[in-house]
C-alpha cells in the first residue's frame, strides 16, 4: 500500500480533475450506488477514479476489489487507467469481463456444481459444430432448422437462465428447440465443456444454491463495480 502522505496527494490530484457530482460519486461511502448520466459524460472515468480512490484511501485491498466490464478491451483500458493513477497496486485487482470473472471463480469451485476444473470453453465454431452433430442425431433438417437461429435461441434462453425444461411448449417449434437445447447440453457435458452462456449460468447456479460459496465470494470482494450496468441481462445481473 501507499504511504499516508503519498495516498493523500494522489487523492487530492484525483479529485481535482472531477466536477462536484463526479467527486460525490467517487467518494461515496459503503453501500450501493447507481450512476445515471448521458453518453460521453464520463461514467467510465468516474468508475475508474472510484477504483483508484478506494485503493489510494486504503479503504480496500486491491485483490478484494472486483471491476466488471463488457469487453476485454474495456477491461484492459480500465486497468491501465487505474495503474496510471495508483501504480503497481492496481495489478492485484480483479478487472475483467463477466465471462472472465466467471471462469476464474468456476475454475476454483467447479466440483461444487459437478463440472471439472479443466473444463473446455466452447467458442462459436465449437457451438456450431456441436449443433450440427445434434441435428444429425435428432434427424432434423438444418435447412429447416438453421444452426444460427438455434444457436441464438439457446443463447437467449441461457441469458434468461432458462434450462431446456423451462422452454414453453406452445408449438412444435418450441418442442424442437427444447430437444435440440437438451441434446446440445448433453454434448457439452460429454465433452467436459461449457459455452460462453454456460459460464454465467453455472456461476449463477453456484452462488444461488451453495450458501458456503456465496458467503466466501461475498466476503472476498468488498466492492464490486460494473461498467455499463444498464446493459446487463438477467444472467449477468444475477
Amino acid at each position: 500500500m501507499l504511504s499516508a502522505e503519498s495516498s493523500q496527494s494522489q487523492i487530492d490530484s484525483l479529485l481535482a480533475r472531477l466536477n462536484p457530482p463526479q467527486q460525490e460519486a467517487v467518494t461515496h461511502g459503503d453501500g450501493p450506488l447507481l450512476i445515471f448520466a448521458g453518453a460521453g459524460s464520463g461514467k467510465t472515468r468516474v468508475l475508474t477514479a472510484r477504483i483508484a480512490y478506494l485503493i489510494a484511501s486504503h479503504r480496500v485491498w486491491p485483490d478484494r476489489l472486483l471491476a466488471v466490464t463488457f469487453t476485454n478491451k474495456a477491461a484492459r483500458e480500465m486497468r491501465g487507467r487505474v495503474e496510471a493513477l495508483v501504480g503497481e497496486a492496481a495489478q492485484k485487482m480483479w478487472v475483467g469481463t463477466f465471462h472472465w470473472t466467471a471462469v476464474r471463480i468456476l475454475r476454483r469451485e467447479a466440483q461444487r456444481i459437478g463440472i471439472v476444473p479443466s473444463f473446455v470453453i466452447f467458442d462459436e465454431d465449437d457451438t456450431r459444430a456441436a449443433l450440427r452433430r445434434v441435428l444429425d442425431e435428432l434427424r432434423l433438417d438444418p435447412k429447416r432448422y438453421p444452426i444460427g437461429s438455434l444457436s441464438n435461441a439457446i443463447s437467449q434462453a441461457k441469458s434468461e437462465l432458462k434450462r431446456p425444461a423451462d422452454i414453453p411448449n406452445r408449438s412444435y417449434q418450441d418442442e424442437v428447440l427444447r430437444r435440440v437445447y437438451d441434446s446440445y447440453q448433453e454434448v457439452l457435458r460429454r465433452s467436459g465443456g461449457l459455452d460462453f452462456d454456460d459460464l454465467l449460468m453455472k456461476l449463477a447456479e453456484l452462488l444461488s444454491t451453495d450458501t458456503e460459496a456465496l458467503a466466501k465470494w461475498r466476503d472476498r470482494f468488498r466492492h464490486v463495480l460494473v461498467d455499463e450496468y444498464q446493459d446487463t441481462n438477467r444472467a449477468q445481473y444475477v
